[in-house]
């Protein structure tokens, strides 16, 4: 009970907590667009957890044209100042691409490359187990899995920002995600942002979108 009192404090705590939400959308002639997303970051005792959710959706001409999304929970340990292990687990779904759903366990060891008031970089490699399957579980396959992240923070001004996340992911059916992003604060809670996000996995897609977000 303790242990479970401490970590919602926490949560509520943003001295402590922090992250950022965005809502992204369109609505017309019948075509519907959802994108959303969620960062989440808290401290547990020695080690720092991550939350990543993602989800999109788009009907086109009233037919269903995007359906797809991915949560992920990391769980960081910094040994170093510069370096840190984690563990992290991932399932990322899509229904319109030949390997409907994929989960996946990682261990991993990650190095803060920059770190100043301006700029922060860092990159993450792994391996891990791969589960996927095709949605009517006809076919599943279990692999060995290789991962590199790389993440790049630049705040161009006080209240702009610009952000860059590429993944790549080595399996049978190689993985590439890159999420580029630029920020602006219209107050201290409240941003607008300019998205967009590249997948190759393996059929190339492109989003763009404009985002309204709420930062802790």
């Amino acid at each position: 009970m303790k242990k479970l009192l401490l970590i919602l404090c926490l949560i509520a705590n943003p001295v402590y907590a922090s992250g950022q939400a965005d809502l992204g959308g369109k609505l017309d002639d019948g075509d519907l667009s959802i994108i959303t997303s969620v960062d989440y970051s808290w401290p547990a005792g020695k080690f720092e957890k991550d939350i990543e959710f993602d989800y999109r959706y788009k009907e086109k001409d009233e037919r269903k044209d995007t359906n797809k999304g991915l949560i992920a929970f990391k769980q960081r340990y910094e040994f170093k100042p510069k370096h840190y292990t984690f563990g992290l687990v991932r399932y990322d779904y899509n229904e319109f691409r030949p390997i409907t759903h994929r989960r996946q366990v990682n261990v991993g060891w990650g190095y803060k490359i920059i770190r100043s008031e301006k700029i922060k970089m860092s990159n993450e490699f792994a391996v891990g187990y791969l589960n996927s399957e095709m949605d009517t579980g006809s076919h599943s396959v279990n692999e060995v899995l290789f991962r590199n992240s790389l993440w790049f923070f630049y705040q161009v001004a006080p209240k702009l920002s610009f952000s860059n996340k590429f993944l790549y992911e080595a399996s049978d059916t190689p993985l590439i995600r890159n999420e580029t992003a630029f920020n602006y604060l219209l107050t201290d809670k409240i941003k607008i942002s300019l998205k967009n996000v590249y997948t190759e996995d393996p059929n190339n897609k492109n989003y763009l979108s404009f985002n309204l977000g709420y930062i802790w």
